[in-house]
């Protein structure tokens, strides 16, 4: 596989995705790009490259969300919709992760933004003041 641009291998790797690839197999290309351009250390930096291509040519958005506890059903569905809403995509992809220390609310992050409305960054907000 010869050096390309790491958005270029992205979109491909985003092609390839919403062709109907298997993940197994997308990812063992995408694992071995990595390790023969020697750009591990960037594997963070590509992923998001992915995503943003996922949304930018695809219309899917993958959503990092970050919850004091796991979200209901209703909750995903109103998130769902309203990120739907303001990126356009026409499917979203939430990736949940459950962190106590927030107490209460969410962090969104998504290719190009991110939502922090938790607990423990509004009380951070507060003692600023």
């Amino acid at each position: 596989m010869q050096n390309q641009s790491r958005r270029r291998f992205a979109k491909y790797i985003a092609d390839q995705l919403a062709s109907g690839q298997s993940s197994k197999s997308v990812a063992k290309v995408l694992a071995a790009y990595l390790v023969e351009n020697k750009q591990t250390r960037l594997a963070d930096l590509l992923l998001r490259d992915i995503e943003t291509a996922m949304l930018r040519d695809h219309s899917h958005l993958v959503a990092d969300v970050v919850s004091a506890r796991k979200l209901s059903h209703e909750t995903q569905a109103e998130l769902i919709k309203m990120l739907k809403r303001e990126t356009d995509a026409k499917t979203v992809e939430l990736l949940e992760t459950v962190d106590e220390n927030l107490v209460g609310g969410l962090i969104v992050h998504t290719p190009d933004s991110e939502m922090d409305s938790s607990v423990k960054n509004n009380l951070a907000k507060l003692r600023a003041i």
